[in-house]
């Protein structure tokens, strides 16, 4: 079974090493983008291990157009965002004195106490914002990630297709998508020939690896199911249906990884000594994208998740275009220290009203917090933006005082916030 049906099959610790051994890695343009929402060392880490298999490196012309045409963009959200976090922090602020005003009465609540406290905590994060912003380094100006990757991939970049090919691609590929043939159909939405770029790249990988056959190792964070075999959440591997066309249409064989397992494992497999903090750093990445993607994907419908209506063509696009322009903006976050920044003005919202609120209540006003926070720092529209923070604030008014089970609150002189909750579970894959 595992010769007729070898996607389906994980490789053997031999056949790993096999792999890694003699492979050919191939970058896709969301890992080359994502370098620019890492801190510099965990860059530096990551391309550390692209300077030690940089004999085996290769990517298609489809992602290396793809990282040019918005890299500048990713360079540009990743400034704007602490504007964003400034506005956002002023409005959550304002939000919360103008809500416990309708406390100052109450007997058991010291609402000016509270009050200063709020102050200064918001003066903390704001400082340390304003902080993080005057060091951010002009990438417009000197990219110094530009110049490496350019190097490093000097030579190791694909033909483009030809527009005969490319016609070929497109007739083919509105067959798949209307068969659920991976990878792209989910883009099946985008305007024009835009929807079948991940097929285009993968045409180009097929025929890289019908010319040089060798296997093909992708790194993508590409978080699609079009990509990856899911179950209950948990991400088992590449899709069979890809592992098989490698095989069948090229010879060898493939598999793939996101940014942080490839790390991992090159640990392991080519002996590339890597930083844990930079690993945690990437992973923390990839977790924020795909809650944020998880959590949009509850509201953009389709026909099939809805059939109770149907969706005008033209309002399915739309809703489209926004889930698309979300996430190509989601660089706003430059390091692990802003993400924290974003974190603890979400807790200091919070825990300030949360002395007391009841479990249901909290996680409530958490949830829309959260979404809140991640929508400005994603460029949700500021329409879209207010009506979420309405939510929250309709969950804080709608909260019973108590005291919130199983939480600790602790907001030090200086302004600092911290709450005590449980670990997060560890995803597979």
């Amino acid at each position: 079974m595992r010769k007729t049906l070898p996607g389906y099959y994980r490789p053997t610790e031999d056949e790993f090493s096999e792999l890694w051994k003699n492979c050919l890695f191939v970058l896709d343009a969301n890992v080359l983008l994502n370098l620019y929402r890492y801190s510099q060392e965990t860059s530096a880490e990551f391309i550390g291990i692209l300077d030690q298999i940089s004999d085996r490196l290769w990517v298609p012309y489809q992602a290396a157009l793809e990282y040019q045409q918005r890299r500048l963009d990713v360079i540009a959200q990743q400034v704007k965002a602490y504007d964003e976090i400034q506005k956002l922090l002023n409005e959550t602020q304002n939000k919360l004195e103008n809500g416990f005003r309708g406390f100052q009465r109450h007997p058991f609540i010291d609402a000016d106490r509270l009050l200063k406290r709020i102050g200064r905590a918001f003066t903390a994060i704001k400082k340390e914002l304003n902080k993080r912003k005057q060091e951010h380094p002009d990438l417009l100006e000197d990219d110094h990630l530009w110049d490496t990757i350019t190097s490093l991939f000097e030579g190791k970049v694909g033909p483009p297709c030809s527009q005969e090919r490319l016609d070929e691609i497109y007739k083919r590929g509105k067959i798949r998508y209307e068969r659920e043939v991976p990878p792209g159909y989910l883009d099946v939405n985008k305007e024009g020939v835009r929807k079948y770029g991940d097929l285009v790249l993968w045409f180009q990988v097929i025929d890289k690896a019908k010319e040089t056959k060798e296997a093909i190792i992708l790194v993508t964070d590409d978080r699609k199911e079009d990509w990856w075999l899911r179950f209950k959440g948990q991400t088992i591997g590449p899709r069979p249906e890809l592992v098989e066309e490698m095989l069948s249409q090229a010879g060898v064989s493939f598999y793939m990884y996101q940014a942080d397992q490839f790390m991992t494992y090159a640990q392991k497999y080519i002996e590339q000594q890597v930083k844990q903090k930079a690993i945690d750093e990437v992973r923390d990445v990839r977790r924020y994208d795909e809650e944020y993607l998880k959590a949009l994907q509850e509201v953009v419908y389709t026909r099939t998740e809805a059939p109770a209506f149907r969706i005008p063509d033209e309002t399915l696009r739309t809703m489209q275009q926004a889930q698309e322009a979300a996430m190509q903006v989601m660089s706003g976050i430059t390091d692990n220290s802003l993400r924290a920044m974003q974190q603890q003005a979400q807790e200091a919202a919070m825990q300030a009203v949360s002395l007391g609120i009841t479990d249901k209540a909290l996680r409530a006003m958490q949830q829309q917090a959260q979404r809140a926070m991640q929508a400005v720092s994603l460029g949700i529209t500021e329409e879209a933006l207010r009506a979420m923070q309405q939510q929250a604030q309709g969950a804080m008014q709608a909260a019973v005082l108590g005291t919130a089970e199983g939480t600790t609150e602790s907001i030090a002189e200086d302004g600092t916030i911290s709450l005590d909750s449980e670990p997060e579970e560890e995803p597979v894959g």
